[in-house]
């Protein structure tokens, strides 16, 4: 009887080894979503990268974008996620959902719901809601982002706290700031780096930014942001909510005085890339000076390129290249010595990349600004 049992048991093994489609007993790292579909969907998912586009009726859109749940999602073998199918989600803005591999491993991906028929896309995070613990060597500082791999938007905190981790008395000009209403903006604030920072090719001064991009770092001497991430749609403008206070007092990166006075940048460059090759197509741009103790909404129109030419009311400052491109650095030391952009025409181009640049002194490219000028911004949305 003893040997008949063993046996039943070592065929029910068999069996149960011969029914699993694992290919070995470690722990997996796979963590993709590879179903996801919201209630009232129209239409099928489409998963690029990490963020999936769904559509919803215009009326579910109109009436119930704020309280939409997934329906069905789909992950790898033996990975978990968050949120849960059937918990109520705000999807008026990106909503992020994680997926933990066996291993422990996450990867996150962006849910971006629009109007069915629409091309109402929206960047991930432009509610500036994650922000992530990074390091740069020994030292920690905050950064825009659910983590470092998962990012749309960058800022120049590296830089600065590879200046902080050798002796910078400053603090880091781009943090998250929280509002009274419970949802968290972006505070970027002009910072005096010190004399240490200064020394390494003059760079004392950091003004806070926010863009959308990446920012490169070798040493303090070559640390910068490189603009622009993929995108090809065609808004009519973009707006956002903003409260600034501009400080007195401008200075260089030696830490000399300037004459003038300090002023905040927002603005928007849409850019055809083939290779070396660039062409803008669209820019829209807002500078002030003022300050805005309130919070405010401010709205600021795109304008587009034709038959070559700049649009024929563009601001003069935004005619010429950036000083730091798509391609990095370049050695010009003020606005005047930067070439012209090269147009497009928005009938025949189509955008590939979109910049986004946020900055509490205008001139912080050229380390210029007022330390303690204060840019805070929250929910950039673009308009279609």
């Amino acid at each position: 009887m003893k040997k008949y049992i063993i046996g039943f048991l070592f065929l029910i093994g068999l069996i149960i080894t011969g029914c699993s489609t694992r290919d070995y007993f470690g722990e997996l790292s796979d963590n993709e979503i590879l179903l996801f579909q919201i209630e009232g969907q129209t239409g099928s998912t489409r998963i690029k990268d990490d963020t999936i586009y769904v559509r919803v009726p215009d009326d579910i859109y109109l009436t119930s974008i704020s309280s939409l749940s997934a329906s069905n999602i789909k992950v790898s073998d033996y990975a978990t996620f968050s949120p849960a199918i059937g918990e109520k989600q705000d999807f008026s803005q990106p909503v992020a959902y994680t997926v933990i591999a066996e291993d422990g491993s996450k990867r996150v991906y962006y849910v971006v719901v629009q109007r069915a028929g629409s091309s109402n896309i929206q960047l991930p995070n432009s509610s500036f809601e994650f922000w992530h613990e990074a390091e740069f060597g020994t030292t920690r500082y905050i950064d825009i982002g659910v983590d470092k791999d998962n990012k749309t938007w960058a800022t120049g905190n590296q830089g600065a706290a590879f200046a902080i981790g050798i002796g910078a008395d400053a603090e880091l000009p781009s943090q998250p700031y929280e509002r009274s209403n419970g949802e968290t903006a972006a505070a970027l604030t002009t910072q005096n780096m010190g004399f240490l920072a200064a020394g390494f090719g003059g760079k004392g001064v950091a003004a806070g930014n926010m863009f959308a991009g990446r920012f490169e770092i070798g040493t303090v001497t070559n640390a910068h942001p490189v603009f622009g991430t993929p995108y090809t749609q065609t808004p009519v403008a973009f707006k956002v909510d903003y409260k600034y206070t501009p400080a007195e007092g401008l200075i260089d990166g030696k830490l000399k005085p300037v004459e003038g006075e300090d002023a905040m940048d927002m603005y928007l460059i849409l850019e055809k890339r083939e290779g070396d090759k660039v062409k803008r197509l669209g820019v829209g741009w807002y500078r002030s000076g003022d300050a805005q103790e309130e919070w405010k909404t401010q709205e600021v129109a795109i304008k587009y390129a034709s038959n070559g030419q700049a649009p024929d009311d563009v601001e003069e400052y935004a005619r010429y290249v950036l000083k730091y491109g798509h391609d990095g650095n370049t050695s010009a030391t003020s606005p005047s010595e930067m070439p012209e952009a090269t147009w497009g025409d928005i009938a025949t181009d189509k955008p590939t990349h979109i910049l986004v640049v946020f900055t509490s002194s205008y001139q912080g490219d050229y380390f210029i600004g007022a330390p303690g000028s204060k840019l805070i911004v929250d929910n950039f949305e673009l308009i279609y």
